[in-house]
């Protein structure tokens, strides 16, 4: 058997470099104050139902931060939000709403579902009419009857969930539906 004889370039010593032997130490201390890999999941406060209309992303996220839950929550995003789920004209698109409610109740045991819609809304026209768009006694009358059906279909598949509700302005102010 032949003996090795180390050097500068063989690669058996790399690792044990003053470069190396740093890169180990500092390793072992960010891997130790590193929170555990499987961390319980201890759950969302809430979970935002709401329109894929880039003008309220940022409002939208200002309200549930001021609701103190700024990464305690989850939300599922879709034309129209609300209304996708209880409007006719997107039937098609309800079962997956349904199934990630369910399952965002389920793996992270939401205990509280927003239903957020908002004025001006596409969506809102494409499922009743562009007098919308042009009366907003018909539409605050339309977007809050959708709302309360969006609240009466997710309490019946989950009783438990706090629901929610209210129409967001082009302002960002938000106003409750009861």
């Amino acid at each position: 058997m032949t003996k090795h004889l180390h050097h500068r370039g063989c690669g058996c010593l790399q690792a044990l470099s003053r470069r190396g032997v740093l890169g180990l130490g500092l390793g072992a201390a960010v891997a130790s104050t590193a929170p555990p890999a499987l961390a319980v999941d201890e759950g969302y406060e809430a979970m935002l139902m709401k329109c894929i209309d880039p003008r309220f992303t940022t409002d939208t996220w200002k309200y549930m931060t001021s609701r103190g839950w700024q990464n305690k929550y989850s939300q599922f995003n879709i034309a129209g939000g609300p209304i996708a789920a209880v409007a006719p004209v997107f039937q098609e698109w309800r079962a997956a709403w349904e199934a990630n409610l369910d399952i965002s109740v389920q793996l992270h045991n939401v205990k509280r579902l927003i239903g957020m819609t908002h004025r001006d809304c596409g969506a809102a026209a494409v499922a009743y009419g562009d007098r919308i768009k042009t009366d907003k006694a018909y539409e605050t009358e339309m977007l809050s009857q959708a709302l309360r059906a969006f609240r009466d279909q997710a309490k019946t598949r989950q009783p438990q969930l706090i629901v929610e509700l209210g129409i967001m302005d082009l302002n960002g102010a938000l106003e409750p539906v009861t």
